[in-house]
């Protein structure tokens, strides 16, 4: 059951690289870079209505495929076509600056949910996540930085725990 887990996880880590494009099949409601397909939402969805053992490590892998792809987003210039835009009849971007911070802290929380929810696979999910944003970066974008900002953003765990043993050693 614990691989089953895995194999599910990676699975819908794999949807979740490419979920926040699905607002181009949307257009008619949805901007491409629609707020709503450019977060985490569609995890804690999942989460709320998917009762099964397999809601976690579909959340969870639905979480840092969006991750990654939100990273990746960040590397493209913020110009009018690539800000994040809210749906309609808004259809108006949140602006450059703020499209940036939105897809980094999404970004972010998508990467330490999918942690928080598998926290059983503490080991393993930080290593598929590297290896499914190498991936990403190399083939999809042809571009390492998207794989270096999902780095960062592995790091920042390892930080705060650190930071929170020292902290301990201190009190």
């Amino acid at each position: 059951m614990k691989h089953l887990l895995l194999v599910v996880f990676t699975l819908f880590l794999y949807l979740g690289l490419y979920w926040p494009d699905v607002d181009q099949q949307l257009l008619s409601l949805l901007h491409h870079r629609s707020i709503l397909t450019h977060s985490v939402l569609l995890p804690l969805i999942v989460m709320v209505i998917v009762r099964s053992n397999y809601a976690k490590p579909i959340a969870a892998g639905l979480s840092a495929g969006i991750s990654i792809h939100l990273a990746a987003s960040l590397m493209t210039p913020m110009s009018s076509y690539s800000q994040v835009y809210l749906p309609a009849p808004l259809s108006s971007s949140i602006g450059a600056t703020e499209s940036l911070v939105w897809l980094g802290l999404n970004a972010i929380v998508g990467y330490l949910l999918a942690l928080r929810l598998l926290k059983m696979h503490s080991k393993t999910i930080p290593f598929i996540f590297l290896l499914a944003a190498a991936g990403y970066g190399l083939y999809v974008k042809d571009d390492v930085r998207p794989w270096l900002v999902c780095f960062a953003i592995f790091l920042i765990p390892l930080m705060f725990d650190k930071a929170k043993s020292k902290l301990r050693r201190v009190a």
